[in-house]
């Protein structure tokens, strides 16, 4: 940083926190889209890998089955079992947080 770096004009810094606002409520949008998706598609699956039907499981099977579905079906099967599912799961929850603390900082500031 030279001395003359100093004195010159600076960019404006609400305009460089608005622009990575946008940024990222454009990446929690696209997260939400895509992970959405993915729960849901999970969720409307009526088997675990096992063939058994989900609405005959109870408790922790049945929980542990609709993560698995998430993420795309049990390892043994390919898919990304349990531990894709709950990744899936902690994506769509920070991207909705995100999404709720860029609407937030706009109603403080007033801008839409």
């Amino acid at each position: 940083m030279g001395f003359l770096s100093l004195f010159q004009k600076k960019p404006n810094n609400t305009q460089v926190i608005s622009n990575r606002n946008d940024s990222l409520e454009r990446a929690a949008d696209s997260i939400l889209n895509q992970r959405g998706k993915q729960i849901i598609d999970g969720l409307n699956k009526t088997t675990a890998s096992t063939g058994t039907p989900i609405d005959k499981l109870h408790g922790g099977a049945k929980i542990m089955t609709q993560m698995s579905n998430i993420g795309g079906g049990s390892k043994a099967a390919g898919g990304g079992g349990v531990d894709e599912g709950m990744k899936a799961m902690l994506q769509y929850t920070q991207a909705n947080t995100v999404k709720k603390m860029i609407s937030q900082n706009k109603k403080i500031s007033g801008k839409k």
